[in-house]
């Protein structure tokens, strides 16, 4: 493989070509496809039920009530989806053994992980960000027509909220993919993920329940997506949004960090 990755001219495998290629695959890819059309309709799905399960109440329902945020629950379940979708960009090429075709086209890994990390991170961010505002416009518009508060883009803190609820998610996709290039499995890329996602949560309850506030499902939840701050006397006080979209972040690269470490590294 490597004197066929020599003989290569050098033009073949320049970061544009690596690119197109990663494009390629995610457009063309069956299981990546059916994960996203699974997001939007999982999503929207959620949105629509908590929502419309908001109306009907008495006044005293609607104290401390955020629109914002009951119309953006549906991106819990892309986060999941969205960290399934992840993990599969690069787990599928290894589980397919085509990573070895892959790296034998573009043998410089440094480009062929750059372009795979930046289409993966284009892609998402556009893909989350959309769902976003369709999940709030959406939300909105069951609260609104079944005469429960509801916001507007203009409404304090809302269009915050909607923005970094996408690029939450999306760096939620990041470091699932991180994962991926860890495990190079996808069952143990998946298993991780909801491992720090989900399942953390439950046991940190127990353990130390302030501390939640520094996982990514509580940031999401209470520092990115809510507008409407509750009053004190609870266990668990929330990050701000910037902080909780720094942690995020650095959970995403601490994760590509290590898997790129690895990929670099070791064989296919």
């Amino acid at each position: 493989m490597s004197q066929t990755a020599l003989a290569l001219p050098p033009g073949r495998y320049r970061f544009s070509n690596a690119v197109r290629s990663e494009v390629a695959k995610i457009a063309t890819l069956r299981s990546t496809v059916i994960t996203l059309g699974l997001t939007v309709v999982a999503g929207l799905l959620v949105t629509g039920l908590v929502t419309n399960a908001a109306l009907g109440h008495s006044p005293g329902y609607y104290m401390g009530f955020d629109p914002t945020s009951e119309a953006l629950t549906g991106l819990i379940v892309a986060a999941l989806t969205g960290g399934v979708f992840g993990a599969l960009l690069i787990t599928a090429e290894y589980s397919s053994g085509t990573i070895r075709a892959t790296l034998a086209a573009i043998p410089r890994r440094p480009v062929l992980l750059g372009a795979k990390t930046g289409v993966t991170a284009a892609v998402m961010l556009v893909f989350c960000e959309l769902l976003s505002f369709v999940s709030f416009f959406l939300g909105e518009a069951i609260l609104s027509g079944g005469g429960a508060p509801s916001a507007s883009l203009g409404s304090p803190g809302a269009l915050r909220a909607v923005v970094l609820t996408g690029l939450f998610i999306a760096l939620m996709t990041l470091m699932s993919f991180g994962f991926g290039l860890i495990f190079r499995s996808t069952a143990a890329a998946i298993a991780s993920f909801v491992a720090v996602v989900f399942v953390l949560p439950l046991v940190m309850h127990g353990i130390s329940e302030p501390d939640v506030r520094y996982l990514p499902t509580q940031i999401l939840t209470d520092s990115v997506m809510r507008t409407v701050r509750q009053g004190p006397g609870g266990v668990i006080h929330p990050l701000s949004p910037t902080v909780g979209i720094l942690l995020m972040a650095l959970y995403a690269a601490v994760a590509m960090g290590a898997g790129a470490l690895l990929f670099l590294r070791r064989d296919a």
